[in-house]
């Protein structure tokens, strides 16, 4: 049969990663939730793949063969069938073993901020850039700056750990640990926005979606602008442009790169590093720069009392550690999120 002769290309090792989204209107979630496992477990594709009442989000991995499958089958989907098209994916080199396996769900938000969809719509986002025109505003940008004489702004939306081994020059790298601060970062930053022009990037462009349009419902900014496609596009038509170091992937590869350069150093002895690894603790999930000569020293943790402890916890527990660098990061103020909901239902 048809597939029997597919599958020793399927689960061949040599393929490609794919990133996607498509916001659209989702009348039933679970059934197009149960028709994306379908056809992902039946192209042997690994990763992970968010559905909503807003879309669909995904990173998938597979042979090559099954990713091109996979793209010619989501494009012929009707609910799809008038807004994604192929330039939608983005692709790098990889494939099913990037992944530890599928995880399909449905969720509330296809990319996780926090704010519910019907408050703050992706159908109000900032005005989409091209990677040529956003690589010619971020050339504008430098060049007055180097003057003193900017009125823009060039905003990574994506989490430290991401902008730490890669990113745009002259950017402002919000110190946030999750997509879901990124409001919080916004009012607590209003003034540093007021009449200011805003590029906004992240890696495919799901992020700045969202992000723009809670920032353009603040009403402070003179405009704001999105890099369409995100940095993945960028760097398939600028891999020597404006940004700099690798580009942080959330799979089992953590970065992919397209320059030589490095940008960031090792924890312990500063020397030039960019390759994270998961810290050595058990039940920390924390990431940590830590070059070849110091892992041989057995300085493998993110921080002093995760390499100290040892981790005695009690067994069974798949606790998360509570360690220097989760208890540095500012927490979402659950608080006084809860109350504004409140008040805003009243």
């Amino acid at each position: 049969s048809f597939s029997d002769f597919l599958c020793p290309a399927l689960g061949s090792k040599e393929g490609e990663v794919l990133l996607y989204y498509c916001y659209c209107e989702v009348k039933d979630p679970e059934k197009l939730c149960a028709w994306q496992k379908a056809l992902c477990q039946h192209l042997h594709l690994t990763g992970k793949v968010r559905v909503a009442s807003e879309g669909i989000n995904g990173t998938v991995g597979g042979s090559k063969v099954a990713t091109n499958l996979y793209i010619e089958v989501m494009l012929s989907q009707p609910l799809f069938k008038d807004i994604l098209c192929r330039d939608d994916f983005k692709s790098s080199a990889g494939g099913a073993h990037c992944f530890p396996d599928l995880r399909v769900g449905v969720f509330e938000e296809i990319v996780p901020m926090g704010i519910d969809p019907k408050k703050v719509s992706y159908k109000e986002t900032g005005i989409h850039l091209s990677p040529q025109e956003f690589h010619r505003e971020v050339e504008q940008h430098l060049s007055q700056a180097s003057q003193g004489q900017s009125d823009t702004i060039l905003l990574d939306c994506r989490n430290f750990y991401e902008s730490k081994i890669g990113h745009f020059q002259g950017c402002l790298a919000p110190d946030i640990r999750k997509f879901s601060y990124f409001p919080n970062y916004v009012d607590e930053n209003l003034e540093l926005f007021r009449n200011k022009r805003v590029l906004m990037y992240c890696t495919g462009g799901i992020r700045c979606e969202r992000g723009s349009a809670y920032l353009r419902s603040k009403a402070v900014c003179r405009e704001v602008y999105q890099l369409k496609g995100g940095i993945h596009k960028y760097l398939e038509e600028f891999p020597d442009g404006f940004y700099r170091g690798k580009l942080f992937v959330f799979d089992d590869r953590y970065a992919i790169c397209s320059n030589e350069d490095i940008i960031s150093a090792c924890r312990y002895c500063g020397t030039l590093w960019d390759q994270y690894k998961l810290c050595s603790s058990q039940h920390c999930r924390q990431l940590v720069l830590t070059c070849p000569s110091c892992r041989k020293k057995g300085l493998t943790a993110c921080c002093p009392p995760c390499q100290e402890k040892g981790l005695e916890v009690a067994s069974g527990q798949a606790l998360k550690e509570e360690c220097d660098c989760t208890r540095r990061r500012p927490r979402v103020p659950i608080e006084r999120l809860s109350q504004s909901t409140l008040d805003a239902e009243k």
